[in-house]
């Protein structure tokens, strides 16, 4: 038996960003394909994704497993349509204790709905891969699993998230990012990096706008891991045993 994950795209709303900069991908700004063709080798899984930006619907409690919620261009400070649709979403999700990778503007869309605040990054972007500090938490969490201190992930961050969120637990930190990913309990858990991203894809969002942020970005992170850890735990929460 799989177990169903969905992945939300939340890329941002149509005309907002510069999507010209994913035109050399053969699947352009669609990273809802992206991540499909990146995850689909985990045996026991099926990947499903819906843009909420363009209307996609979101799924229902009963029509899925475990979610990962992409990150966006939109500031949580944007009050967009889509952005109120998924803040009015998120509690019954929550409420069924569905496992959730909530990922860099998820990660402050959760964060801020919580009371915490986001605010612009002190000195501008903090774009390229960088190396994250553990938490005692974050050293006994299987969604580190394997990561250690000093691993790299991609960051493309101009906000960030300030303070611990009520009822959730810090569990690594990196230098501009002090709250780089949190634990809100039941498997719910959010990121302000991009696991899921290439140096390629994230790197390329400054091609037209900063090109020499590009050379922060290197391939050499381990959001891989951490994606994969997450997927395995949903589908070992549903079906314990081992598969790969």
């Amino acid at each position: 038996m799989t177990v169903t994950i969905v992945f939300i795209e939340m890329m941002g709303v149509p005309g907002s960003y510069d999507a010209t900069v994913y035109d050399h991908f053969e699947d352009k700004d669609q990273e809802g394909r992206w991540f499909v063709k990146r995850y689909a080798h985990i045996t026991g899984i099926s990947i499903e994704t819906s843009n909420v930006c363009i209307g996609e619907p979101l799924p229902r409690p009963d029509q899925v497993d475990g979610l990962v919620l992409a990150g966006s261009y939109n500031s949580v400070h944007d009050h967009t349509d889509w952005q109120h649709q998924v803040r009015a979403w998120l509690p019954e999700m929550r409420a069924h204790r569905l496992p959730l990778l909530g990922i860099c503007g998820s990660h402050q869309l959760i964060a801020h709905g919580e009371g915490a605040d986001v605010i612009p990054v002190e000195g501008g972007p903090f774009a390229g891969t960088f190396p994250l500090r553990l938490t005692d938490a974050g050293r006994s969490s299987p969604l580190m699993q394997s990561i250690q201190d000093d691993d790299c992930f991609h960051y493309a961050n101009s906000e960030h998230v300030v303070g611990i969120p009520a009822g959730s637990t810090l569990l690594a930190s990196s230098s501009k990012v002090p709250v780089a990913v949190l634990d809100y309990g039941h498997h719910c858990y959010t990121t302000q990096f991009h696991p899921e991203a290439s140096d390629e894809t994230l790197g390329t969002i400054w091609r037209h706008k900063a090109p020499e942020l590009r050379r922060n970005y290197h391939s050499r992170d381990q959001g891989d891991r951490l994606v994969e850890n997450f997927l395995r735990l949903v589908r070992d929460l549903r079906h314990p045993g081992d598969h790969d």
